[in-house]
């Protein structure tokens, strides 16, 4: 759980600048907060733009309105600063416009988009929109690989639950913790994974059983022990229903223990202390091989463990 001091809040405003200093003044406070990114301002000698920020180690949620801008990660921008998370876009007037792996969407209040940062992507901002977005760490969410933007429907089902939310913590930003920022943030995240476990009466069962094997992967991903057919047996499922239900969601119980281990390990490259082997994270994340580790991460993140590890130290030291 997230120590109370982590947590900050802070605004940035271009009108405390020049004008002629606004769209550097913005764009070193934005790659503060969001990484390495390219910048395409409509008009920089004139542009204006105001956010407010709040945040810990783990989650970053920003509240932001400006003129027209687009920024820009490209692959360059991603062998920089090696940032596997995902944002959650949330417009609340105007429209989003994102475009990532070829598929191009245009979000409006009343839904979400959801983008991973280990992938080039567009993302523009029109005037006067204005959007929240939550910073979340990686492999927190069942996302394809190569499906581009995922929208998420804010108006019916957990939808509504997760808008409220995200604005109450907006709303409530000064009034926070710690511990209350992080407990918020995680619920978002759970709340956002149903969001996308397909719905309809065809799926109700293997739904269930999906959500059930992913919770218990959650609990359990660290276990050395933990395989597919431990999970069968613990859930009192077959493997081959297992097997279906993951089907729908695009994974498999393999990949699902794999994805989790890796974001259990990421985390603790990021914040563990400087003394803490890499060898040490990886068995602690449940792997059993070095060797196996480092190119399972490498695969997912696209840099190997001590980039993230040495990144996360640049971190450290800059707070």
């Amino acid at each position: 759980m997230a120590p109370v001091e982590s947590y900050f809040v802070g605004e940035v405003d271009t009108s405390a600048v020049p004008a002629a200093a606004s769209a550097d003044f913005w764009a070193e406070h934005v790659c503060r907060n969001q990484g390495n990114l390219q910048f395409r301002f409509a008009d920089a000698p004139t542009f204006r733009g105001s956010m407010s920020m709040q945040g810990d180690r783990d989650y970053l949620l920003i509240d932001v309105c400006s003129d027209d801008i687009v920024y820009r990660r490209t692959r360059k921008d991603i062998r920089y600063d090696d940032d596997a998370g995902l944002r959650l876009a949330v417009p609340t007037a105007g429209v989003l416009d994102l475009r990532q792996d070829d598929r191009a969407v245009r979000v409006c209040p009343g839904q979400a988009a959801i983008v991973t940062k280990t992938r080039p992507a567009d993302f523009r901002q029109p005037r006067d929109t204005r959007a929240r977005v939550l910073s979340i760490p990686a492999g927190a969410l069942p996302l394809d690989s190569g499906a581009g933007p995922v929208v998420v429907d804010l108006e019916q089902g957990l939808g509504p639950v997760v808008a409220g939310m995200v604005g109450g913590l907006v709303e409530q930003r000064a009034a926070l913790d710690g511990y209350g920022f992080a407990a918020a943030c995680r619920m978002i995240v759970e709340l956002l994974g149903l969001c996308l476990r397909p719905t309809g009466k065809a799926s109700t069962t293997l739904g269930t059983v999906d959500l059930a094997v992913r919770d218990y992967v959650r609990a359990h991903a660290t276990e050395p022990e933990l395989t597919p057919a431990s999970i069968a047996h613990s859930l009192g499922w077959s493997l081959r229903q297992i097997q279906l239900a993951l089907h729908g969601t695009g994974t498999t119980p393999s990949r699902l223990i794999r994805t989790e281990r890796l974001a259990v390990s990421y985390r603790l490259l990021r914040h563990s202390p400087a003394d803490r082997t890499i060898a040490d994270i990886a068995y602690t994340s449940g792997f059993r091989s070095l060797s196996a580790f480092g190119a399972a991460f490498k695969e997912r993140y696209g840099c190997a463990p001590y980039a993230v590890r040495r990144a996360g130290f640049r971190a450290g030291d800059s707070g």
